[in-house]
Protein backbone atom coordinates (compact mmCIF):
# COMPACT_ATOMS: atom_id res chain seq x y z
CA UNK A 1 0.00 0.00 0.00
CA UNK A 2 1.59 3.44 -0.65
CA UNK A 3 -0.12 6.05 1.78
CA UNK A 4 -1.71 9.54 0.98
CA UNK A 5 0.24 12.69 1.54
CA UNK A 6 -1.21 14.58 5.01
CA UNK A 7 -2.71 16.52 2.24
CA UNK A 8 -4.73 14.07 1.11
CA UNK A 9 -3.19 13.81 -2.30
CA UNK A 10 -3.37 10.49 -3.98
CA UNK A 11 -0.27 8.62 -4.58
CA UNK A 12 -2.23 5.49 -6.06
CA UNK A 13 -1.01 6.41 -10.15
CA UNK A 14 2.42 6.11 -9.09
CA UNK A 15 4.10 2.86 -10.94
CA UNK A 16 7.65 4.38 -11.49
CA UNK A 17 10.22 5.30 -8.83
CA UNK A 18 13.30 8.02 -9.88
CA UNK A 19 16.34 8.23 -7.37
CA UNK A 20 18.64 10.89 -7.35
CA UNK A 21 21.84 9.61 -6.36
CA UNK A 22 23.91 11.61 -3.96
CA UNK A 23 23.10 12.11 -1.03
CA UNK A 24 19.83 10.30 -1.67
CA UNK A 25 20.75 6.58 -2.42
CA UNK A 26 25.05 6.93 -1.28
CA UNK A 27 27.24 9.14 0.50
CA UNK A 28 30.34 9.57 -2.27
CA UNK A 29 30.78 13.06 -0.50
CA UNK A 30 34.54 12.35 0.75
CA UNK A 31 35.64 11.44 -2.79
CA UNK A 32 34.02 13.89 -4.60
CA UNK A 33 36.12 16.24 -2.20
CA UNK A 34 39.02 14.34 -2.94
CA UNK A 35 38.98 15.61 -6.28
CA UNK A 36 38.84 18.81 -5.77
CA UNK A 37 41.32 18.81 -3.26
CA UNK A 38 43.53 16.99 -5.96
CA UNK A 39 42.36 19.78 -8.91
CA UNK A 40 43.70 22.34 -6.72
CA UNK A 41 46.27 21.22 -5.25
CA UNK A 42 47.94 20.77 -8.68
CA UNK A 43 46.95 24.01 -9.46
CA UNK A 44 49.15 25.61 -6.34
CA UNK A 45 45.60 26.54 -5.00
CA UNK A 46 43.97 25.98 -1.57
CA UNK A 47 41.47 23.73 -1.91
CA UNK A 48 37.49 24.07 -0.88
CA UNK A 49 36.67 23.00 2.55
CA UNK A 50 34.56 19.54 2.71
CA UNK A 51 31.71 21.21 3.70
CA UNK A 52 31.81 23.73 1.01
CA UNK A 53 32.29 20.67 -1.49
CA UNK A 54 29.53 19.26 -0.13
CA UNK A 55 26.56 22.10 -0.45
CA UNK A 56 27.84 22.62 -3.77
CA UNK A 57 27.08 18.78 -5.09
CA UNK A 58 24.12 18.46 -7.28
CA UNK A 59 24.30 20.97 -9.77
CA UNK A 60 26.92 18.38 -12.05
CA UNK A 61 30.53 19.18 -11.77
CA UNK A 62 30.78 21.41 -14.98
CA UNK A 63 28.60 23.84 -13.11
CA UNK A 64 29.72 23.69 -9.23
CA UNK A 65 33.22 23.38 -9.73
CA UNK A 66 33.15 27.16 -10.91
CA UNK A 67 32.53 28.23 -7.34
CA UNK A 68 36.16 26.86 -6.10
CA UNK A 69 38.26 28.45 -9.41
CA UNK A 70 38.85 31.31 -11.62
CA UNK A 71 37.45 31.63 -15.31
CA UNK A 72 41.68 31.17 -15.94
CA UNK A 73 42.42 28.08 -14.36
CA UNK A 74 38.70 26.75 -15.23
CA UNK A 75 39.03 24.27 -17.96
CA UNK A 76 42.85 23.28 -16.14
CA UNK A 77 40.98 22.65 -12.76
CA UNK A 78 38.30 20.13 -14.40
CA UNK A 79 40.53 17.82 -16.46
CA UNK A 80 42.80 17.05 -13.11
CA UNK A 81 39.20 16.62 -11.10
CA UNK A 82 37.73 14.38 -14.41
CA UNK A 83 41.27 12.50 -13.64
CA UNK A 84 41.11 11.61 -10.40
CA UNK A 85 37.52 10.73 -10.30
CA UNK A 86 37.91 8.26 -13.04
CA UNK A 87 40.88 6.85 -10.75
CA UNK A 88 38.81 6.53 -7.61
CA UNK A 89 34.95 6.96 -8.42
CA UNK A 90 34.51 3.52 -6.87
CA UNK A 91 36.20 4.41 -3.37
CA UNK A 92 34.43 5.66 -0.59
CA UNK A 93 30.93 4.28 -1.71
CA UNK A 94 28.82 4.52 1.46
CA UNK A 95 25.26 3.51 1.05
CA UNK A 96 22.68 5.15 2.77
CA UNK A 97 20.73 3.87 5.59
CA UNK A 98 17.49 2.19 3.98
CA UNK A 99 18.44 1.96 0.64
CA UNK A 100 18.89 -1.62 0.10
CA UNK A 101 15.59 -2.38 2.06
CA UNK A 102 13.68 0.54 0.14
CA UNK A 103 14.50 -0.84 -3.31
CA UNK A 104 13.92 -4.42 -2.61
CA UNK A 105 10.59 -3.36 -1.15
CA UNK A 106 9.91 -1.08 -4.48
CA UNK A 107 11.22 -4.26 -6.80
CA UNK A 108 9.00 -6.49 -4.99
CA UNK A 109 5.87 -4.54 -5.67
CA UNK A 110 6.40 -4.15 -8.86
CA UNK A 111 7.68 -0.34 -9.29
CA UNK A 112 9.61 0.48 -12.02
CA UNK A 113 12.84 1.86 -10.44
CA UNK A 114 15.44 4.35 -12.50
CA UNK A 115 18.39 5.88 -11.34
CA UNK A 116 18.35 10.42 -12.40
CA UNK A 117 21.65 12.05 -11.46
CA UNK A 118 23.62 14.72 -11.94
CA UNK A 119 27.00 12.52 -11.68
CA UNK A 120 28.55 11.40 -14.89
CA UNK A 121 26.26 8.74 -16.23
CA UNK A 122 29.27 6.53 -17.13
CA UNK A 123 30.41 6.68 -13.75
CA UNK A 124 27.13 6.29 -12.17
CA UNK A 125 26.63 2.98 -13.83
CA UNK A 126 29.89 1.34 -12.37
CA UNK A 127 29.01 2.25 -9.09
CA UNK A 128 25.75 0.93 -9.48
CA UNK A 129 27.14 -2.29 -10.45
CA UNK A 130 29.43 -2.66 -7.48
CA UNK A 131 26.69 -2.46 -5.27
CA UNK A 132 25.07 -5.82 -7.56
CA UNK A 133 22.10 -3.27 -8.11
CA UNK A 134 22.59 -2.78 -11.89
CA UNK A 135 19.21 -5.44 -12.68
CA UNK A 136 16.96 -3.81 -10.35
CA UNK A 137 16.62 0.07 -12.57
CA UNK A 138 14.77 0.45 -15.52
CA UNK A 139 16.71 3.54 -16.33
CA UNK A 140 20.00 4.71 -14.93
CA UNK A 141 20.35 8.61 -16.27
CA UNK A 142 23.09 10.58 -15.36
CA UNK A 143 25.03 13.28 -16.49
CA UNK A 144 26.59 13.04 -20.54
CA UNK A 145 24.10 10.71 -21.34
CA UNK A 146 22.16 13.65 -22.92
CA UNK A 147 22.83 17.22 -23.65
CA UNK A 148 20.82 18.37 -20.62
CA UNK A 149 21.20 18.14 -17.22
CA UNK A 150 18.76 18.89 -13.69
CA UNK A 151 17.10 20.80 -13.22
CA UNK A 152 16.46 21.38 -17.08
CA UNK A 153 13.16 20.24 -18.10
CA UNK A 154 14.42 18.23 -20.94
CA UNK A 155 16.44 16.20 -18.82
CA UNK A 156 13.51 15.74 -17.16
CA UNK A 157 11.25 14.90 -19.95
CA UNK A 158 13.35 12.39 -21.84
CA UNK A 159 13.96 10.54 -18.40
CA UNK A 160 9.94 10.15 -18.06
CA UNK A 161 9.98 9.36 -21.56
CA UNK A 162 12.43 6.08 -21.78
CA UNK A 163 10.42 5.11 -18.76
CA UNK A 164 6.93 5.31 -20.29
CA UNK A 165 5.51 7.01 -18.19
CA UNK A 166 3.78 10.36 -17.59
CA UNK A 167 4.56 12.31 -14.84
CA UNK A 168 1.41 12.05 -12.72
CA UNK A 169 2.61 7.73 -12.80
CA UNK A 170 6.26 8.76 -11.73
CA UNK A 171 7.58 9.81 -7.85
CA UNK A 172 11.32 11.57 -7.50
CA UNK A 173 12.98 11.16 -4.94
CA UNK A 174 16.01 12.96 -4.04
CA UNK A 175 17.66 15.39 -1.67
CA UNK A 176 18.18 18.76 -3.25
CA UNK A 177 16.18 21.87 -4.51
CA UNK A 178 17.83 20.83 -8.17
CA UNK A 179 15.41 17.24 -7.70
CA UNK A 180 12.63 19.34 -6.66
CA UNK A 181 12.69 21.93 -9.14
CA UNK A 182 13.37 18.49 -11.98
CA UNK A 183 10.19 17.46 -10.92
CA UNK A 184 7.83 20.25 -10.44
CA UNK A 185 9.38 21.36 -13.91
CA UNK A 186 7.27 19.11 -15.83
CA UNK A 187 4.34 17.98 -12.99
CA UNK A 188 6.35 15.45 -11.40
CA UNK A 189 5.56 14.74 -7.61
CA UNK A 190 9.18 14.89 -5.59
CA UNK A 191 10.01 13.51 -1.77
CA UNK A 192 13.30 14.97 -0.48
CA UNK A 193 15.80 13.44 2.45
CA UNK A 194 17.31 15.10 4.38
CA UNK A 195 20.83 13.11 4.12
CA UNK A 196 22.79 14.80 1.65
CA UNK A 197 23.35 18.77 0.91
CA UNK A 198 20.39 20.07 2.43
CA UNK A 199 18.43 20.33 5.26
CA UNK A 200 14.75 19.23 6.08
CA UNK A 201 13.89 23.20 6.32
CA UNK A 202 15.43 24.29 3.20
CA UNK A 203 14.05 22.02 1.27
CA UNK A 204 10.67 22.41 2.51
CA UNK A 205 11.15 25.75 1.56
CA UNK A 206 12.35 24.95 -1.69
CA UNK A 207 8.48 23.16 -2.53
CA UNK A 208 9.13 19.42 -2.18
CA UNK A 209 6.20 17.77 -1.52
CA UNK A 210 7.46 15.85 1.41
CA UNK A 211 10.73 16.16 3.85
CA UNK A 212 11.94 12.95 5.74
CA UNK A 213 14.85 12.95 7.65
CA UNK A 214 16.19 9.81 5.24
CA UNK A 215 14.85 6.74 3.61
CA UNK A 216 14.03 4.36 6.37
CA UNK A 217 11.67 7.74 7.46
CA UNK A 218 10.09 7.94 4.19
CA UNK A 219 9.42 4.04 3.40
CA UNK A 220 7.52 4.19 6.83
CA UNK A 221 5.90 6.78 6.16
CA UNK A 222 4.10 6.20 2.80
CA UNK A 223 5.20 2.58 1.48
CA UNK A 224 3.85 0.84 4.65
Amino acid sequence: MIKNLADGASLDEISTVLFDMDGTLIDHFETIFRCYEYAAQALGKSPPTYDEVKRAVGGSMPVTIKAFFDEESLEEAKAHWIKRFDEIHLEGVRVLDGTMELIEKLQNRGFHLAVFTNKSGKHTRNIIRSLGLYETFTLILGAEDTEFRKPQPELSTHALSQLGVKPSEALLIGDSPFDIESAKCVGMRCFCVATGSHSREELAAANADAVFDGLPELMDSIFA
